[in-house]
């Protein structure tokens, strides 16, 4: 029997095959596989399977345990310091009494309270001279002396928005190491890091000078809103508590130049002419494509452009990521094979290449996990041995902790290590399949009969199949990635699952036409104008089709995400499932269970409300007003939509509040009058959400600026009706709510805008709020007129502040 299985195996091995053979040939070869006894009787030798033991995996768990009791439960570094020595101690004792798995429990303790103790000195320990103690969210005048630690980055205006209450200008950013604070006429030591923002372009510092600044020192302030990113614990987490605002580029002035050949300065300045290279090479709307993705400078690219990459599901084309790093690295051990040298030098090359890139870069956590990757896979190939894919992914994860323990709770880190351990995952299982007896005879069998086929043939057929196998790649990872997507970003994209794979060899092309751009295009220059021509017409490519995606009505949705602890339920079911094998119950308890847990995360937005309550939540968006209202049937009523600035940032807070409440949709939207901070953020809201009538005065529209134009411009876009209200009109829900206009009259009121602004009485179980927008004089006098009532909550008319208040402020608040 044996005998036989040898012969099969020549006939595709020993034998060459002709590039044309006869079909009688091939169907000779076929009888004959057909006369040998049944296939699955043979056992044809099986490749060594690779241990399934990968212990930094297990370590890797017990230090992320570790950071996350520290953040959530925190106990004295000292503790945790004395937890770690007597986990040491536990070990040793344990190993000369020979309890192995004692050892390993008590240095697994060791390991979590290692990082514990880390996570401690990174998150909760400051220098007592740290500056950001004492910074207030209210900005303090400040004269410091500070290390530039990056060169400024450029930050170019927004394009013209007629929806933006307030231009801005030109800026810069960088991030500087403070030193010292005049006080009076002497200079004190002070540490700390900071983000410096200068308004306007500042030419003359780079990453290394010594500068004193002249500017505004401030606390970044906490989350104010519901669902809201905490921007203060973000920086806190990058060890920075507080910023430096200064006014203008003669503020900061560079008392002491770095020194030439420092390795920060060096990269800098290999960056900046990488930057410029760039901009001589390509036009500009792809030069600014071209340095975000091959250099990390996303500064320059606009909110347009980023939502439209957002909402494809391509973000991670726009980040530094392993996808950069991995193509680089590829591409230069694809070209290093083919010369004479050995492959320890081949190794030395690429590790070097990649950890130059890397720190050009700022080695963000997807690049520093790629870049440990590709030096444990050097390693390997200088040693000539194998890669335990996981073992090796767990030490790239541990090295990223060691930088900076935080990055454990950065949606970054945690999407790029997601997607690299789905994807060991599917080599795996495609090393199961292919080590398979049955499934490598069929193989056999297909390449004999495909021997017979034209090469077109044999082509397409090769092409179906990579394919087929990218997009089933891309199907697993965007499940994978799915939950945690919606639970940080809120959004899903049904394009990504096929945009993805085809545009992956555009991308190729387009960074490793950059790469080769950038590394000799200032050598020689028609290599550069070559790579630049490709370079330019894959990242025009690239972006054309991306933006086309985005415009498909139906590509993309918005929705309220998952809990924390349903995410952690998840992904922590779906490790023990893909790790122990042998726990795994049959296939259709699996598919119930996960049915069933999907069924728990989408509960709490179906269940409910509670009919015995009225939710009113004022949100704070700086010079602004918006007001979410939820009666007590379920319905929500959004009263005015807009800040004083960019539409963006009012639309994402309230998105975000609306999206942690559960909801899809807004079933009423008043607007209290046409004035650009109570109504901006209504188109954002209209791409995102379900509205189910706009609420506005007679008058709202008579004033045509373009504002208002393109208000009424993206209301009649959405298919959103427009129904005016006056005084007198009524919305009765239930017994015991009911929501009254008191403002303006029919024939409207004499005087500016603010004097029409729409007043709401919503009234509940005896309770009411009085929500009058900007009401002044003599729109004021008239709702002073009408009879007294009780009035629990006012919201303050202006925004509360006292300047903008008439006089009748008072007074109103008297008469309710």
């Amino acid at each position: 029997m044996e005998d036989h299985h040898f012969k099969v195996v020549s006939i595709v091995t020993a034998q060459k095959p002709n590039k044309n053979p006869p079909n009688g040939e091939c169907l000779r070869k076929i009888d004959a596989v057909a006369k040998m006894p049944t296939m699955t009787t043979l056992q044809p030798p099986t490749a060594p399977r690779r241990p399934r033991y990968q212990p930094l995996v297990i370590v890797l768990a017990a230090a992320a345990l570790g950071i996350v009791g520290d953040r959530f439960g925190p106990l004295p570094v000292g503790a945790w310091g004395g937890a770690a020595v007597v986990g040491l101690i536990g070990w040793r004792m344990a190993v000369r009494c020979d309890r192995l798995v004692w050892g390993q429990a008590a240095l697994l303790v060791a390991v979590a309270a290692t990082a514990a103790s880390w996570h401690y000195c990174q998150w909760r320990l400051f220098a007592a001279d740290e500056l950001g103690r004492y910074a207030r969210p209210a900005g303090q005048p400040i004269c410091v002396e500070a290390l530039a630690v990056s060169s400024p980055r450029p930050m170019p205006a927004p394009a013209f928005d007629p929806l933006r209450g307030m231009p801005e200008q030109e800026s810069s950013r960088m991030d500087v190491e403070l030193v010292a604070l005049r006080n009076g006429s002497t200079w004190q030591p002070v540490s700390g890091r900071a983000t410096l923002r200068i308004v306007g372009r500042l030419p003359d510092a780079v990453a290394g000078d010594r500068m004193r600044c002249f500017a505004a020192l401030t606390a970044p302030a906490p989350s104010q809103n519901p669902g809201e990113l905490d921007y203060a614990v973000w920086l806190r987490s990058e060890r920075k508590l507080c910023a430096l605002r200064a006014d203008a580029p003669e503020c900061v002035q560079v008392v002491e130049p770095g020194g030439r050949w420092t390795v920060v300065r060096w990269l800098e300045r290999l960056r900046c002419q990488g930057r410029a290279l760039l901009d001589r090479s390509l036009r500009p709307e792809q030069s600014e494509l071209a340095a975000a993705v091959l250099l990390g400078l996303r500064e320059e690219l606009d909110t347009p452009r980023n939502e439209a990459f957002l909402a494809t599901g391509t973000i991670h084309i726009l980040s530094i990521s392993g996808l950069h790093v991995g193509i680089l690295a590829g591409a230069l051990f694809w070209i290093l094979r083919r010369t004479r040298l050995s492959n320890a030098m081949i190794a030395i090359w690429i590790a070097a290449t990649t950890i130059l890139y890397a720190m050009m870069v700022d080695a963000e956590p997807p690049v520093l996990r790629s870049a440990v990757l590709v030096l444990v896979g050097c390693a390997a190939l200088c040693l000539n041995r194998p890669v335990l894919s996981m073992n090796a992914l767990a030490a790239a994860a541990l090295a990223v902790l060691v930088v900076n323990p935080s990055h454990l709770f950065h949606v970054g880190a945690q999407l790029s290590f997601l997607c690299v351990a789905g994807l060991i995952w599917i080599a795996g299982k495609r090393q199961e399949k292919e080590d398979d007896a049955s499934y490598r005879i069929k193989q056999t069998l297909a390449r004999l009969m495909a021997q017979n086929l034209s090469w077109p043939r044999r082509c397409g057929r090769s092409l179906v199949r990579a394919s087929w196998g990218i997009a089933l790649t891309g199907a697993v990872l965007w499940g994978l990635t799915l939950p945690l997507v919606l639970a940080r970003f809120h959004i899903g994209s049904f394009s990504g699952l096929i945009l993805n794979a085809l545009l992956w060899p555009l991308m190729t092309w387009s960074v490793l036409s950059g790469f080769v751009l950038l590394a000799f295009g200032w050598i020689c220059p028609p290599l550069g104008w070559i790579c630049g021509r490709v370079c330019e017409i894959t990242f025009r490519g690239l972006e054309g089709a991306i933006d086309a995606v985005a415009q498909i009505p139906g590509s993309h949705f918005w929705t309220p995400g998952p809990s924390d602890v349903w995410l952690l339920g998840f992904y922590v079911g779906l490790a023990v499932w893909a790790a122990m094998p042998q726990w795994r119950p049959p296939r259709r308890w699996c598919a119930a269970l996960l049915a069933g847990w999907i069924l728990v995360g989408v509960a709490p937005s179906l269940w409910p409300h509670d009919p015995r309550r009225l939710d009113a939540t004022f949100l704070s968006v700086g010079h602004g007003c918006a007001t979410l209202v939820e009666l007590p049937d379920g319905r929500t009523l959004l009263y005015d939509a807009g800040r004083l600035g960019g539409p963006q940032s009012a639309a994402r807070t309230i998105s975000e509040c609306l999206w942690h409440r559960g909801y899809r949709r807004i079933d009423a939207m008043v607007l209290s009058h046409p004035d650009v901070d109570h109504y901006n953020a209504v188109p954002g809201l209209l791409e995102k959400f379900s509205v189910g009538a706009v609420y506005v005065s007679e008058s709202m529209f008579d004033k045509k600026n373009a504002a208002i134009l393109a208000l009424r411009r993206a209301i009649d876009a959405s298919g959103t009706p427009i129904r005016a209200i006056r005084a007198g009109d009524r919305l009765r829900l239930g017994d015991q709510c009911e929501i009254e206009v008191l403002h303006p009259l029919q024939y409207g009121t004499l005087g500016s805008e603010n004097a029409n602004s729409v007043v709401l009485a919503v009234r509940f179980s005896g309770h009411e709020i009085l929500l009058p927008g900007d009401l002044e004089s003599p729109g004021l006098e008239q709702v002073l007129a009408e009879e007294p009532h009780r009035c629990d909550v006012l919201l303050a008319p202006h925004h509360g502040s006292r300047k903008s208040n008439s006089p009748g402020t008072v007074p109103l608040e008297q008469h309710s």
